[in-house]
């Protein structure tokens, strides 16, 4: 008995696949989509050096089968199924599928990030990540060989280097611009692990009270344990704004 996909259904997979079509030939800015990666970085790590997180390195993912990076062994069950089962592999088109809407395309995945809205945004950010797959051939949509993938150089991120800790003064740490702002920024990137409502284990829930605005910027600085270090991602600006926000008033896990 033939199968009927639900109309609503079949509507999405016709439009999505309309526009991933047109991918290739519209121009996507890898710069604005370093950017984006800000709101996966908590989780993924990407670049020379880069380790399994709480989720997978996205280092080589271009030509690989879903759930199967090497020494990554906190997949859920749908995704690993996703691989084993369906065969997906992570090509411009099942990402860019991927990236709007993660659980639509891959129901029962852990992955706490909800997609990207705009068509753009997930050009941008797949035009960054394709760097880090460098034994791909774009558009390919053929499997790259683990050898091939640990042969191929990656691109070496940049990082800031701090001299001394910046003066985090009372004037601006009540600042309501540096508040705003690193307030957006705690609602895109760190709230996935440390928001009142983020999976229980994941990172542990800040208590701002106990904190000295030096600690706070360390961490988002420098890292601690599992907590990747921030310096090569959010300007120097965009640190203290973190800490403005963490110790205010208004911030809300």
């Amino acid at each position: 008995m033939i199968k009927l996909i639900p109309y609503a259904v079949a509507l999405l997979l016709l439009a999505t696949s309309s526009i991933v079509g047109k991918v290739a030939n519209a121009a996507a800015n890898p710069v604005k989509g370093e950017e984006l990666f800000k709101q996966c970085i908590a989780c993924h790590a990407r670049g020379d050096g880069a380790e399994h997180g709480v989720g997978p390195t996205l280092n080589h993912v271009f030509g690989r089968i879903a759930g199967t990076a090497e020494g990554y062994a906190n997949y859920s069950e749908a995704m690993r199924n996703k691989g084993t089962a369906d065969n997906l592999l992570w090509t411009e088109k099942s990402l860019y599928i991927f990236l709007a809407g993660p659980e639509r395309y891959v129901p029962g995945t852990t992955m706490g990030f909800k997609g990207l809205r705009k068509e753009q945004e997930i050009k941008d950010l797949l035009a960054y990540l394709i760097a880090f797959s460098p034994a791909y051939t774009p558009e390919s949509g053929q499997l790259v060989a683990a050898s091939d993938a640990a042969a191929a150089t990656l691109p070496v991120l940049k990082s800031e280097d701090e001299v001394e800790l910046p003066e985090l003064t009372e004037a601006f740490l009540n600042d309501d611009a540096a508040i705003t702002l690193g307030g957006e920024l705690w609602a895109k990137q760190c709230r996935h692990c440390h928001g009142s409502s983020a999976y229980p284990g994941k990172a542990p829930k800040l208590k701002p009270a106990r904190y000295k605005p030096e600690f706070v910027f360390d961490r988002i600085t420098d890292g601690f344990r599992k907590m990747p270090a921030w310096k090569s991602v959010f300007t120097l600006e965009e640190r203290k704004a973190l800490v403005a926000y963490v110790l205010s008033r208004k911030f809300s896990p």
